[in-house]
């Protein structure tokens, strides 16, 4: 389990770790946040599946251990490209912690995680209606390039 401690923008301690099955409420309640409305009980199992194809799941936790924010990433060959390609699959920052440095903090965790996998490209995608994720990232150095389309199945 990786464990660091860092300096947001305002000085607040943050943690940034592993998630564990122990976190299954705190990881519902910010991917309810974030948009998609989730149940805790099937996150252990998901959760071993996406360790299991070799992705991560961390979570942001402030002094008193009290989530500030998550993210999921995964890494895959393609054809088109180099090397594999990471892509960000989930993130969110509580609305009290946005603009403290917590999500740049995991956005910059993603990048050195797909260098040491030699990844050749970090990706993320984001919904049309999320202007205040449009600004932020091409803040952390992810360029807008195209459009995402998708279907259920």
């Amino acid at each position: 389990m990786r464990i660091e401690t860092v300096s947001t923008d305002d000085t607040d301690s943050v943690v940034v770790r592993d998630v564990t099955a122990a976190d299954a409420a705190a990881v519902a309640a910010l991917l309810t946040e974030l948009g998609h409305p989730t149940d805790e009980a099937p996150l252990p199992a998901r959760l071993d599946a996406l360790r299991a194809e070799g992705g991560a799941a961390w979570l942001a936790l402030d002094a008193a251990g009290e989530p500030l924010g998550l993210m999921t990433i995964a890494a895959h060959a393609v054809l088109h490209a180099a090397g594999p390609v990471a892509l960000i699959t989930a993130l969110v920052v509580t609305r009290a912690a946005r603009g403290r440095g917590v999500g740049r903090r995991l956005v910059d965790d993603a990048k050195r995680w797909a260098a040491a996998r030699g990844c050749v490209r970090l990706t993320v995608t984001s919904g049309e209606q999320r202007a205040d994720a449009h600004a932020f990232y091409p803040a952390c150095g992810l360029a807008y390039t195209g459009r995402r389309f998708t279907t259920p199945i």
